[in-house]
């Protein structure tokens, strides 16, 4: 989508295309185009990342900031003339040419390798990508026109760089080195090779990004690189870390659109979309079997409870084998912050999610001699429904001798909530839909 001269664009699920790039450079964005690129973010549960030039309008920053937008980080670009001519440096045992097809996954693998392991020196990257998202990005670079080098040390792949050509315009992107071949001139050589080619393609100007005082840039400017610009970065965490809908849920589409009520406090209820496994913390404060957790943590809906990007506490929403009934089936709260208004928070969105799915009823289960979860639950309408006993034994996956409050833990409680439909106002609808 274009926006002030600049363009915003979505890949895939934590893309480093996921972005808006070029601000700066022309006029401020307006606030409804800027609404208008945050909505499309939102539906997939996306932060937005915005590039700001540090020439740009100050009046770009207070926009940006006004709606929420954080400093990130600063990326450095810098510029070499190549109308002179350039001359490409031969090390010793290394040799850079053009990436085969068949060297592409040798190829991938040093430089996300390298990506995995960056150099010390300078201001970190504060962004990481999964490496099948890598993949992904550089294949669609290859589609864009981007020609990836290879770097080989002795016969073997030690890294690699790529390089794109557009309106005399040499753009020198994802230059990583192995570890294991760090420290040999692998840089120098896969520079020396992509200017090389650059200025026999009569461009009139290389340009590169780097992490501010890294050992990238010392590298370039050794080479005769000068600092065009420093850029920030702004995010603006997601609205909604929204997620496919699955059968066994109510759909979150308007959830997904929703803008978010806030508590006193700034917590705000999102669905989560992320690898479940980086809440596994937060989910064994509410189970003790890990069979049992292994066997259930992937089902239905997550919801989260953040504050800035601090996740505070979490609730997983699933269906039942009864129509129109939904369970929470995991809920916690980080310990720092329970009794704070958080879990009756996570409950609430829980509650109008399934009501807005038309559910007739909302379970929850809980042990026994566990009274404070019994008290909570029951403060938040549920009334007591069965008791199962002897739900937590060996026999179902629990270690012997669980104790809550010098009890042993055996017998589980569930808990019931009928559910009419959301008040007209509820943050799960949009006001265009009451």
């Amino acid at each position: 989508m274009p926006v002030a001269d600049g363009v915003a664009t979505y890949a895939e699920e934590d893309s480093p295309f996921n972005k808006i790039a070029g601000l700066g450079f022309g006029r401020a964005p307006d606030a409804a185009t800027l609404g208008d690129i945050e909505d499309v973010f939102a539906e997939r549960g996306a932060p937005v990342r915005a590039e700001v030039a540090n020439l740009a309008d100050p009046a770009v920053g207070a926009l940006l900031t006004d709606r929420g937008y954080r400093l990130a980080s600063f990326e450095n670009v810098l510029g070499l003339d190549l109308t002179g001519g350039c001359e490409r440096v031969v090390a010793s045992g290394i040799e850079v040419r053009v990436c085969r097809e068949d060297e592409f996954d040798a190829w991938l693998e040093a430089v996300v390798d390298g990506f995995a392991h960056p150099d010390a020196q300078g201001v970190p990257p504060h962004e990481e990508f999964p490496r099948e998202v890598l993949a992904n990005a550089e294949r669609d670079f290859a589609a864009a026109g981007v020609v990836h080098y290879v770097a080989l040390c002795d016969g073997d792949v030690a890294g690699g760089g790529s390089l794109r050509i557009a309106d005399g315009i040499a753009q020198l992107t994802g230059a990583a080195t192995a570890p294991a071949y760090r420290r040999r001139g692998i840089q120098t050589a896969l520079l020396s090779a992509r200017l090389a080619d650059a200025a026999a393609a009569s461009c009139d100007i290389a340009v590169v990004t780097t992490q501010p005082g890294s050992k990238s840039q010392q590298n370039v400017q050794r080479r005769g690189f000068h600092l065009l610009y420093t850029r920030a970065v702004l995010v603006k965490d997601a609205r909604v870390l929204g997620t496919t809908a699955r059968p066994d849920v109510p759909s979150a589409s308007r959830l997904a659109r929703a803008v978010r009520e806030e508590t006193p406090d700034e917590v705000r209820v999102v669905e989560y979309k992320s690898s479940r496994e980086k809440l596994r913390p937060l989910f064994e404060l509410a189970e003790d079997s890990p069979g049992q957790l292994a066997s259930y943590i992937e089902d239905g809906r997550v919801l989260v409870a953040v504050q800035g990007t601090d996740v505070l506490g979490h609730l997983q929403l699933v269906g039942t084998d009864q129509p129109g009934e939904f369970e929470i089936k995991n809920m916690a709260v980080r310990e720092d912050r329970q009794r704070t208004g958080v879990g009756r928070c996570l409950v609430q969105y829980a509650m109008d999610l399934a009501a807005d799915a038309s559910a007739r009823r909302l379970l929850v289960a809980t042990a026994a001699v566990d009274t404070g979860n019994l008290r909570f639950y029951q403060r938040q309408g549920f009334r007591l429904r069965t008791v199962e006993r002897d739900a937590f034994t060996p026999r179902t996956g629990y270690p012997p001798g669980l104790l809550i409050d010098g009890i042993e833990l055996r017998d589980r409680v569930w808990l019931d909530l009928p559910l009419a439909a959301p008040a007209p106002g509820s943050p799960t609808r949009l006001p265009s839909e009451t």
